[in-house]
């Protein structure tokens, strides 16, 4: 099911470890950053009914990253295009499976990315915009995506509630992870939106848990 957090702003929380979804419904387009892992089509879809959306009426996908667990659902979505960062992005037009994990989410489709998304970039949502943040580590393309002016982070699998994401997967390196979670510091942020595991509400909660998160990280990888 889905949970308004913020008008128009909803948040799809799985109880079974699988991939966030969120929504964003914005004037000129509807949006989804990731659509969660395939086991919870069902879910969603319900989700969506609770909320009065159907999934047609979605113009827009916007994946953190490019492994299975986080597209999922795209099928669902048929008038959706789908946005990756470049980095990612064409690998899974490539159809490199390996990248993107099928082996762990098997029936899993690979999507077809509409185009790249790149660093610093603006998403114009109408009267809503997110900004790219280009965070590698966990994969070479991986995203996060700030929604100002409500201060809220999308942080796919760059940071967790509880952690931060593995980085011994392809493209995958933990020093660029240590990196990336430092530069969210220059990134105040209220709300943090992982790409799995609950919410954290609060700025300076968000601020002294990542600086937590960046030691673990240092001495994890460096």
């Amino acid at each position: 099911m889905f949970s308004e957090i913020f008008p128009n702003i909803f948040a799809f929380i799985p109880n079974n470890g699988g991939g966030n979804c969120f929504l964003i419904k914005g004037k000129k387009e509807i949006a989804l950053v990731d659509s969660s892992t395939r086991d919870n089509v069902g879910k969603l879809i319900f989700g969506f009914e609770q909320i009065g959306i159907t999934p047609e009426e979605v113009t827009l996908i916007i994946h953190t990253h490019g492994h299975a667990d986080h597209f999922g659902c795209d099928a669902l979505f048929s008038n959706a295009k789908i946005a990756m960062h470049e980095k990612d992005g064409k690998s899974i037009n490539a159809g490199n499976e390996d990248f993107a994990c099928l082996q762990f989410f098997p029936e899993t489709e690979l999507p077809k990315v509409s185009f790249f998304l790149r660093d610093k970039q603006e998403i114009d949502l109408g009267g809503m915009f997110l900004k790219v943040i280009h965070c590698p580590g966990h994969t070479g393309g991986s995203i996060c995506l700030l929604l100002e002016p409500n201060k809220v982070l999308f942080s796919g699998d760059c940071l967790f509630v509880d952690g931060f994401g593995r980085a011994d997967l392809p493209s995958g390196k933990g020093p660029k992870l240590v990196e990336s979670l430092k530069k969210l510091q220059k990134t105040p942020f209220k709300v943090l939106f992982p790409g799995h595991g609950p919410v954290l509400l609060g700025e300076e909660k968000n601020g002294m848990h990542l600086k937590k998160m960046i030691k673990m990280a240092t001495n994890t990888f460096l």
